[in-house]
């Protein structure tokens, strides 16, 4: 399908001018030709974040860093996603500071750090979001299909897409965007709902390359595969110059109501990130029984509990964990997919447990997939859940338009009015993105 489809794009998309409207889309594309595309950028995507977090020290993860990776670290930018996923965090978390950081006991359990897999898939959806915007934006003549195909040859990364669409060089195609760039971000990030656009599109359309262009913020990160506390206190420094002034602005006084609304949130997650660890702790034992290797969990980062019919009590989740030696950290932590079921006497049967490649493990799960849960599932292990399914019975699109439990762990009481309204109101008729993005 998609070679098919590729011989019969524009060799030179963006000859036209960034600022005219882009098409409407032809009938190039069928809706399941779109809707595979989209699918498959987003395990792309997926695996980028994995990776990020993978680098990052378990003590940078237990910092507000993961707000700033959750709510405004998305994936485009000038550089590979990646790098712009790990920047663009640090600088959100620098930039917007909460004013009273979280405690342990709202976000963490004792020193494991169980990410938000709500929050993974909706920073997902939106990079996605925001990469086709912004791309539309630079080559106007390509309809969202014809956005999404270069995006999947180009594997998500906006400025190699940029260069397949204009037939040119990837270092062409960047200088052709520096231009565009800060209209282009502005667009990209207000599709994608990062919390400030108007403060994301100069950093990354201009002060985020200067700034590469003065300390070699790159090949600092392209040398520094692991990220120790260290590490991103220096990069923060370094992108210091780049903070936006934000003039002060008086705190939020919530209601009783709002308040409690937020704590019964925090302690749904803390209370659901127990049972999820007991798991996963099960898990690692299991797995040290069959093969002998020692691990010591470093971040869990993808959890679905199925709710098919037949299936209750059933986890699938994704960890990622360290080899040790006599107590030591042995190399970079390895992604792991466990299938658990928690049996009535509240004992946890492990009926699998085993590392994944988020390359080359692509196995599907239909429970997992319907319910926008991202977790990576082995290719040639059984487990349950469902893999024979058709891409159009699963939908795509990212409107996650209620807020998920990052949103609570975090609040803002200097930013987060429209969580404070929308929380405030129970007959509130709008949803809460729109209350965000009027």
């Amino acid at each position: 399908m998609a070679g098919r489809r590729h011989r019969r794009r524009r060799a030179k998309a963006s000859s036209s001018s960034p600022s005219s409207p882009p098409p409407e889309d032809d009938e190039a594309w069928t809706q399941s030709d779109r809707r595979a595309m989209r699918r498959n950028l987003l395990n792309s995507i997926h695996r980028y974040y994995l990776d990020a977090i993978s680098r990052l020290s378990p003590a940078v993860l237990r910092t507000t860093v993961v707000r700033g990776l959750l709510v405004g670290g998305h994936c485009f930018g000038p550089f590979h996603p990646v790098h712009n996923i790990i920047l663009n965090s640090l600088w959100y978390d620098a930039a917007f500071p909460l004013p009273l950081p979280p405690t342990d006991d709202d976000y963490s359990t004792a020193d494991d750090v169980l990410f938000s897999t709500d929050g993974i898939a909706r920073i997902c959806h939106r990079s996605l979001d925001g990469l086709l915007a912004s791309l539309r934006h630079f080559c106007p003549s390509l309809s969202t299909g014809d956005a999404l195909c270069q995006l999947m040859y180009a594997g998500a990364d906006l400025a190699a897409a940029v260069a397949m669409a204009d037939g040119t060089t990837k270092s062409a195609a960047l200088r052709a965007m520096a231009s565009h760039g800060l209209a282009a971000f502005h667009l990209a990030a207000r599709t994608a709902r990062h919390p400030n656009p108007a403060a994301f599109a100069p950093f990354a359309s201009s002060a985020l390359p200067a700034l590469n262009q003065q300390h070699n913020i790159v090949q600092f990160l392209q040398i520094s595969h692991a990220l120790s506390t260290l590490h991103t206190n220096h990069l923060t420094y370094l992108l210091s110059p780049a903070l936006p002034h934000e003039p002060p602005r008086s705190p939020l006084m919530p209601s009783a109501k709002v308040l409690d609304r937020i704590a019964s949130q925090k302690k749904q997650f803390k209370d659901a990130g127990k049972q999820v660890l007991n798991v996963v702790n099960n898990a690692l034992q299991h797995y040290t029984l069959r093969s002998g290797d020692q691990l010591m969990l470093h971040s869990v980062c993808g959890v679905s509990l199925l709710k098919e019919e037949g299936l209750h009590n059933c986890y699938h989740i994704n960890f990622l964990a360290y080899q040790e030696d006599s107590g030591t950290r042995v190399g970079a932590p390895v992604l792991f997919f466990t299938e658990a079921i928690i049996l009535a006497s509240n004992e946890t049967d492990i009926r699998l447990c085993v590392p994944v490649d988020p390359v080359t493990d692509i196995g599907c799960c239909f429970a997992c997939e319907s319910n926008k849960k991202m977790v990576v599932h082995p290719f040639y292990d059984e487990y349950l859940g469902g893999r024979e399914f058709q891409v159009d019975e699963v939908e795509y699109a990212g409107d996650f338009l209620n807020p998920v439990d990052v949103d609570y762990i975090f609040f803002d009481a200097v930013r987060d009015r429209a969580l404070a309204n929308y929380l405030g109101d129970s007959n509130l008729a709008l949803m809460y993105d729109h209350w965000i993005h009027p």
